[in-house]
């Protein structure tokens, strides 16, 4: 049987992303959704084959189709419309970051898990093949003793260009700049790869004032199991490798232009006894990695099982992006307390 979505937060990501995903995931519908403008929700509808269209989310809540409510709205109201999603019995797919900050994660984890209802955040990066691959490698010991490990994501834009109009470039409804909004995926994925929680960062950003929030993130990640990470992500880098390698010593594997949000690039894994390369063509690269998150998260529903991007993958991401804040603006290390 299928399961019904339903969307609040019609804005580009949604538009050009997820609404397409859930219409190709298998045994999924698009059951509704919402803004503020009716018209506009209308429109959405309309061509994403929606069946109703919202202009309350407290109405929209009430829809007995809806099993699951993709949040796509500013930061700031996450926290509000998940514990408002999860009380009235809907599973949640939340936008990220989660929310804008630990105790608002808390918050939304600790109500979800009351309601009985899952809760899954879009790090659509965990679903691509070659990182699945990867982490299997690194894992199962495969690729030997891993000391260090680096991802890069980043747009390249001019600097004014990089000074986002809207919420977006309000503090108070983003929480923060680049790194919360590009930087979260590298960082994560490199969580999801090594298998291991990141224990302290030292990080740069570029939020110098006139400027309230960061374009470009550098940032050195300590790992709980030794490893030593270094991440480079944010909106100012022309033609950028988003790549992530693994240094083994017994594999070096790189995922050559996969980290993003098509479903593209290669995996190249070269060892002295091991030497392979795949390639990833898909029909629909641009939603090719929201179909599996989308099909993952139904399945998690379907079978009782938590979801591979989590509430907790959620938390810790707003947890270290606080750290990364805090340390570019000290200057120093900054371990982080759980």
């Amino acid at each position: 049987m299928s399961l019904g979505w339903g969307i609040v937060g019609i804005g580009r990501h949604a538009d050009r992303f997820v609404a397409q995903a859930i219409s190709h995931a298998p045994d999924t519908q698009l059951v509704a959704v919402c803004s503020r403008d009716i018209g506009r929700a209308q429109d959405f509808a309309a061509r994403h084959q929606a069946n109703r269209a919202y202009s309350s989310f407290d109405q929209m809540l009430q829809d007995p189709a809806i099993d699951v409510l993709y949040i796509a709205t500013p930061n700031k109201l996450h926290l509000e419309q998940t514990v408002a999603a999860a009380q009235a019995g809907k599973h949640v797919f939340c936008e990220k970051p989660m929310a804008l900050s630990v105790a608002e994660c808390e918050k939304m984890i600790r109500v979800c898990a009351d309601s009985g209802v899952k809760l899954g955040i879009d790090l659509q990066n965990r679903y691509h093949p070659a990182h699945i691959e990867t982490h299997r490698l690194i894992s199962s010991g495969e690729a030997g003793e891993i000391n260090f490990i680096r991802a890069q994501y980043a747009h390249g834009r001019s600097r004014n260009a990089a000074r986002t109009a809207g919420w977006r470039s309000d503090p108070n409804a983003a929480g923060a700049g680049a790194i919360a909004g590009t930087g979260i995926h590298p960082i994560d994925l490199l969580r999801y790869l090594t298998g291991s929680e990141i224990v302290e960062v030292r990080a740069l950003l570029d939020e110098k004032p006139p400027q309230l929030l960061d374009t470009m993130a550098y940032v050195i990640l300590s790992f709980a199991n030794g490893i030593t990470g270094i991440v480079v992500s944010g909106l100012l880098v022309p033609r950028s490798d988003d790549d992530a390698v693994v240094y083994g010593s017994r594999l070096r594997i790189t995922c050559k232009g996969t980290v993003g949000m098509p479903l593209r690039g290669e995996l190249i894994v070269e060892g002295e006894e091991m030497n392979r390369r795949e390639t990833y063509p898909t029909d629909n690269p641009g939603i090719g990695l929201y179909v599996k998150a989308v099909g993952a998260f139904n399945q998690c529903i379907r079978n009782n099982t938590a979801p591979l991007s989590s509430g907790y993958d959620g938390l810790e991401m707003v947890r270290i992006v606080a750290a990364i804040q805090e340390s570019s603006r000290t200057g120093k290390a900054v371990k982080i307390s759980r």
